[in-house]
């Protein structure tokens, strides 16, 4: 089986509509890699059984249909704007109107028809009812967030964002995945009563890729999704070949059971609350994946994490009107999505942040359209940012002698991964160290963009070990434990090597605080010294004990 599976696809560029085959070897290669590695639970049933392996029916359980209310957690919505963003036309250097003219003859945009932001910038005519925001202080601009010896290819800068590598080291986990997966070590053997993050659509983006399991439930429909959950199965993710197959089979396995587990509290969530707004229609493809989004936040279903997806930024050729369309469905989502929230009064803790693959270039091709390039800016809204009216634009942008130069690429000013440590650092609360950690490097804060974070509002601990005490009354040992989430709860003794000896407890417990009668004598333990250890909600404790 192993010998038969598909090789992987080598990588090609394509950066221009001008590469002719390589460019449309690009996008095939780009729709593959969703199809092979991304794919949507819709198909996973069917396909993922192999060699009559031993499955475990699905069942409801308490644990899943536990909500975690949690209405003061900061919540983060990633927005992809995929295909590569014109960042040139949609905040327009006014400072400098003249050279952008003369590079974009036919796809400039007029002078007259810009949202003035000021500091020298207008913003597109399609994203002007976001002065709304701008105007009140709740939005601010990144120009050119980008990295280091870009890559042009779809396929390959896509991976560069999600994994926040440097351009020429490849990973396999991403940025998201390799936070919760350290936040979160016992994720795998007692999950939290709620998914940590959320993608709303087909594909699986490999930013919320761990090095064990997605960190991630996909789905484009709540009551779709819960009734597949309802009648599928948990995949068993052992005993598979060991090759290329096997490592796929089990990834995909684990995005499914993940899912499944996580189904009710979704649904649950999703019926606990309705939109407020009037969305746009089917044409619009972001805006059902924000009405959704603004059900489960408004539900309380304790995802902290969401991502969300508007592709038609790839614009080789008649650009103008291509853009001018996605970003009015940007906009026109994002004003109900707000609206939304503001009418139940949810949006103190939520941040919304775009990102590209890439930018354009500066010159219009002949198509009518730019090609592949690097830097593109990246755009915040939120109640929280830091309002400072005098620089809500972050970085300088192409300068008026730079455009008036031969240069036809925008380098970068802020390396994207600047943009994930403040998110995590400020916004989701992450310590610094670990943030370094999860980045493998220390990148430079960005200043002025979002307040220093009160570590408290980040302390989402499931579970604590209040410690032990002798039971004189009844001989052993009493151990105390309170978890602050309905889940699953395992208990067990470990050796002072860290080896477990001894499952002391492995059940759904509702909140609240709990006394467990550890008697050593009934497990045939010698005296010694030992750690007793809690797992719940994705978290795990651990004490010593000396037994006598």
């Amino acid at each position: 089986m192993c010998n038969s599976f598909l090789s992987k696809v080598k990588q090609r560029l394509g950066r221009s509509l001008k590469d002719g085959k390589a460019h449309t070897a690009d996008h095939q290669q780009w729709s593959r890699r969703d199809f092979l590695y991304f794919s949507g639970l819709a198909m996973l049933g069917s396909s993922l059984n192999i060699g009559g392996t031993t499955v475990n029916a699905f069942a409801k359980s308490a644990m899943g249909a536990a909500l975690n209310s949690s209405s003061g957690e900061r919540i983060l919505i990633l927005i992809r704007l995929k295909g590569g963003n014109d960042g040139l036309n949609t905040i327009v250097p006014t400072h400098a109107y003249s050279s952008y003219l003369n590079r974009r003859p036919e796809i400039a945009i007029a002078e007259s028809d810009l949202a003035d932001l000021g500091e020298g910038y207008g913003l597109h005519p399609a994203l002007s009812p976001l002065m709304n925001f701008w105007n009140e202080g709740k939005m601010k601009i990144l120009q050119s967030v980008g990295y280091p010896n870009p890559n042009y290819s779809h396929f390959r800068s896509s991976d560069i964002l999600a994994t926040a590598s440097d351009s020429h080291v490849k990973l396999d986990t991403g940025w998201l995945g390799r936070y919760f997966e350290t936040e979160y070590s016992a994720y795998l053997e007692a999950p939290p009563s709620v998914p940590l993050a959320i993608q709303i659509g087909n594909s699986n983006d490999l930013a919320f890729k761990a090095s064990e399991a997605n960190m991630s439930v996909v789905f484009k429909d709540p009551n779709r999704f819960y009734n597949l959950a309802q009648s599928g199965q948990l995949y068993d993710t052992s005993n598979l070949p060991n090759c290329y197959l096997g490592e796929e089979l089990g990834f995909l396995r684990g995005v499914t059971n993940n899912s499944f587990r996580f189904s009710e509290s979704i649904k649950a969530a999703y019926d606990n609350a309705t939109n407020a707004a009037n969305y746009p229609g089917s044409a619009n493809a972001l805006a059902p994946q924000l009405a959704m989004v603004a059900r489960l936040i408004k539900g309380n279903l304790g995802t902290r994490v969401y991502m969300v997806t508007l592709d038609g930024f790839d614009t080789h050729s008649n650009q103008t009107g291509q853009q001018n369309t996605i970003l009015t469905y940007y906009t026109d989502a994002m004003q109900a999505f707000f609206a939304d929230l503001q009418a139940t009064g949810h949006t103190q803790n939520v941040l919304t942040v775009t990102f590209s693959e890439f930018g354009r270039t500066i010159d219009q091709n002949d198509s009518m359209g730019t090609d592949h390039a690097a830097a593109s800016p990246v755009w915040v809204i939120g109640d929280e940012v830091v309002d400072t009216p005098e620089n809500r634009i972050l970085g300088e942008g192409p300068s008026e002698l730079f455009l008036s130069s031969s240069a036809n690429d925008i380098p970068y000013e802020t390396d994207f991964r600047s943009m994930y440590a403040t998110l995590l650092q400020d916004w989701l609360c992450v310590e610094p160290q670990l943030v370094d950690f999860v980045l493998g490097a220390s990148f430079a804060r960005v200043d002025n963009l979002l307040a220093a974070c009160n570590p408290e509002i980040g302390s989402n601990k499931a579970a604590h070990l209040l410690g032990h005490k002798r039971d004189i009354e009844n001989g052993g040992y009493q151990i105390k434990y309170a978890i602050l989430q309905t889940g699953l709860v395992k208990l067990n003794i470990l050796n002072a090597m860290g080896q477990q000896v001894v499952p002391l407890l492995d059940e759904v417990k509702t909140k609240g605080a709990y006394k467990f009668h550890f008697l050593p004598v009934t497990y045939n333990l010698p005296p010694g010294t030992y750690i007793y250890q809690i797992k719940s909600g994705g978290y795990e404790y651990s004490r010593p004990i000396k037994v006598e």
